[in-house]
């Protein structure tokens, strides 16, 4: 099928230029090669397409036929061409992104409205799960991830280390005597993040591994967070979900005085080499946002 696309192609060619020798030249082969595969062409389907003398090429009603697929083919091949080079030449065509709840709303989501800002041609579908999907096997051209990605297949660019807090609603926290040490939360109802029970707490040489309790599991962090601002308990949130939160009196930390221990945010991508420009601008944009060194908080007792 391969072989006789290229004939096709040659024929065209052929008829183009007017002789076997003009279109050797322009095809880089030996006139004996082109003459050879046209003759091969016309036994394979049984027709002659040209009328051969020593000084010109005529089409038969066949060759005239035949001809008109063979240019529409080679048409077809140039304008796919041109459609990619456009592609290079100015981002545009579809990113699919992965992102987990947390991430595309508080980092994901204003990165995004920026860059369709910058590259209106570029449409943009994000799937927003908890769940990682694999980005091969699910068509995604990008995924943003807690923690160093463990498939060796793909491309991890390190954006950030940010730090995670014990926090509860001040309602719930006013019912109970103050929690001054990490054994004061074994008392306290919790809602846990399936991926992250234990949460390991260190203060000077100090340090406490707690594991929360099972009574409460999600695997999705808004969830979790909305869960304490009703008064559902202490539960263990990244830093990106915090900020406002906390601001607004909402949720307020628990054991200040306690570090624990943060996470690392990574950009994913199967493969470093000939991507769209729309995917290498995009990562450009995730790279250099300001929101990106906004989370980047270096840790200080756990590196």
């Amino acid at each position: 099928m391969f072989r006789q696309l290229q004939d096709m192609a040659l024929f065209a060619l052929v008829v183009e230029t007017g002789s076997f020798t003009a279109a050797a030249k322009r095809a880089g082969l030996p006139k004996s090669s082109v003459s050879q595969r046209i003759s091969q062409l016309e036994q394979q389907l049984g027709l002659r397409l040209l009328m051969r003398t020593t000084r010109q090429l005529s089409l038969t009603f066949a060759g005239e036929r035949y001809l008109v697929h063979c240019q529409a083919m080679v048409q077809a091949s140039e304008q796919a061409g041109q459609s990619l080079q456009m592609l290079k030449a100015s981002p545009s065509g579809r990113i699919r992104i992965t992102a987990p709840g947390g991430l595309a709303i508080a980092l994901l989501a204003p990165i995004v409205t920026d860059f369709q800002q910058r590259y209106p041609e570029v449409s943009v579908e994000v799937y927003v799960s908890d769940t990682v999907k694999d980005l091969v096997a699910s068509g995604f051209d990008l995924g943003i991830r807690t923690g160093k990605p463990q498939d060796s297949s793909l491309i991890g660019r390190f954006l950030a280390h940010y730090p995670r807090y014990l926090l509860a609603a001040p309602d719930y926290l006013a019912q109970f005597e103050p929690i001054t040490q990490p054994s004061h939360l074994l008392q306290h109802r919790c809602i846990t993040h399936r991926a992250w029970s234990e949460c390991l707490l260190r203060k000077g040489d100090e340090t406490f591994r707690w594991l929360q309790p099972g009574q409460h599991v999600t695997d999705n962090l808004l969830y979790a967070r909305q869960c304490a601002i009703a008064g559902g308990g202490i539960t263990f949130l990244p830093a990106f979900l915090t900020a406002e939160v906390i601001q607004r009196g909402e949720l307020q930390q628990v054991l200040p005085d306690w570090q624990a221990e943060g996470n690392e945010l990574y950009l994913v991508y199967p493969s470093r080499k000939l991507n769209m420009p729309a995917q290498e601008r995009f990562i450009e944009t995730v790279m250099n946002h300001p929101l990106v060194a906004d989370y980047s908080v270096k840790p200080s007792l756990f590196d």
